[in-house]
């Protein structure tokens, strides 16, 4: 605590020194300037951590105002918390609105200048902690990896959304990191200076997590915190009947109450789900009013199973990078691991990639490179079923051509799946000309079944 610098901006030399006392008992560092020429002047040679600000300084009522102004152009991360006398509480509301933290009321309540203290304090330490979010929790460079129509697409797509001021509703899969596409927003928007705050509502203790949310009397929550930063929401579906009450209660007053206290907060709010718009829409349990308010800009994440062709560029994204992710050398994956890899459907989504690549590079660590049997069972297991997955008995009693076309078509499936319907690649692969292929696939039923059937071109 030694260490938090606090800057006292009042006219009144017995307010300075009441204030200043009172935080230096406290164990705090304190300065003070009886107008904005000292303040600017303290600012430029040695910052704060916060600055208590007076309204009404001299005969000027909304000098305190102008000074804010400056201060936040000047010093936007440093919390101002605003002191305001009998009459001009309405200014410090508007002052609030102009960026300051908070205010209190003269004559001080002890108690509640010091409450207001360790809140902006903590507040200005969450600003640090969101400055220095490691990228192995926020890796958004992930979902631009591969060559489908979303990873191209999907950087000019962050791009644009994160320069509006409205509401963005991710609808994604497990295991797809949301939180990092969430963060990528923040940081390329206007707010990006300020907090970018994370709440996963998929809680088993939403009693904790409304206090959380909305805090209380004597503490603030993130929807505070977040003050002209971000909010995400993950799993927002799986809110409590009262947290959505109170959450659409502030989306439209742009306030709520807790007890006897009333919270302001200007911050953008960005919300996901695992669910499809239709559970969301036909979920009871969830009021689509605060669905409707939350829903302003869309942004659908598809699965990578639907994506297929990106499946390989991951995987080689996290070998590339795996002494920056898991501390570990790369390597190469065999032919074989590499097919097992692109045939798996991957449930767990970004997640699970980054996870098996990391325990296939542990499970060789005494190989020059990674086989079929340094990865994890789940996916030599799965990959076993698809390729036995023929009744053997009823196959052994068919007429040869009839195995043989039915041996084909699965085999031809397989493969296409493999490359992510390129047929080009899976031509060269099975050693035949694009167009025989073509033929092939036509007379055996598959190509106008297979939707994901594609030149290279696509």
């Amino acid at each position: 605590m030694a260490c938090d610098k606090i800057l006292i901006i009042d006219d009144e030399a017995e307010v300075r020194s009441l204030v200043s006392d009172v935080l230096t008992d406290e164990g705090y560092k304190t300065e003070v300037a009886a107008d904005e020429h000292e303040a600017i002047s303290i600012l430029k040679d040695n910052q704060p951590n916060l600055i208590f600000l007076d309204l009404w300084i001299g005969n000027d009522e909304s000098a305190g105002i102008k000074i804010l102004d400056k201060i936040k152009k000047l010093y936007p991360e440093i919390p101002v918390v605003i002191i305001s006398g009998h009459g001009t509480i309405d200014v410090a509301v508007q002052a609030i609105q102009n960026g300051a933290f908070d205010f209190i009321e003269k004559p001080f309540v002890i108690d509640r200048l010091l409450l207001t203290c360790k809140r902006a304090l903590e507040l200005c330490k969450l600003r640090t902690e969101n400055s220095a979010l490691k990228c192995d929790r926020l890796d958004a460079a992930v979902f631009s990896i591969g060559t489908s129509k979303f990873a191209q697409s999907i950087r000019k797509t962050i791009e644009k959304i994160a320069q509006s001021k409205s509401r963005i509703f991710i609808k994604s899969h497990i295991g797809m990191g949301t939180d990092a596409l969430a963060f990528d927003i923040h940081k390329n928007s206007g707010r990006s200076s300020h907090n970018f705050v994370h709440i996963n509502c998929a809680t088993d203790n939403k009693e904790k997590l409304e206090e959380e949310l909305f805090g209380t009397e004597k503490t603030y929550g993130s929807i505070e915190k977040a003050n002209f930063g971000t909010l995400f929401l993950e799993e927002v579906t799986e809110l409590s009947k009262s947290c959505q009450r109170k959450l659409l209660q502030f989306l439209q007053d742009e306030r709520y109450t807790v007890g006897n206290r009333t919270a302001y907060s200007d911050v953008r709010i960005i919300s996901s789900s695992n669910k499809s718009i239709n559970e969301i829409r036909n979920n009871t349990e969830f009021s689509q009013e605060l669905f409707y308010r939350l829903n302003v800009v869309s942004l659908d994440i598809p699965s990578i199973s639907e994506r297929r062709k990106d499946i390989l560029p991951l995987v080689n994204y996290y070998l590339e990078n795996s002494e920056s992710f898991f501390g570990v050398k790369t390597k190469d994956f065999t032919k074989d691991a590499l097919a097992i890899l692109q045939s798996y459907d991957w449930p767990g989504n970004i997640h699970q990639i980054k996870n098996i690549v990391e325990s296939s590079l542990i499970n060789s660590a005494h190989q020059s490179v990674i086989d079929k049997d340094s990865l994890p069972p789940e996916l030599t297991s799965s990959t076993k079923d698809k390729l036995t997955s023929l009744d053997i008995a009823n196959f052994i009693a068919l007429p040869l051509k009839e195995a043989k076309d039915r041996f084909e078509t699965d085999y031809l499936i397989a493969q296409i799946e493999r490359f992510s319907g390129n047929i080009s690649k899976t031509a060269n692969f099975v050693g035949m000309e694009r167009s025989a292929l073509h033929r092939k696939l036509k007379n055996l039923g598959i190509h106008s079944e297979r939707k994901a059937c594609k030149e290279d071109s696509q």
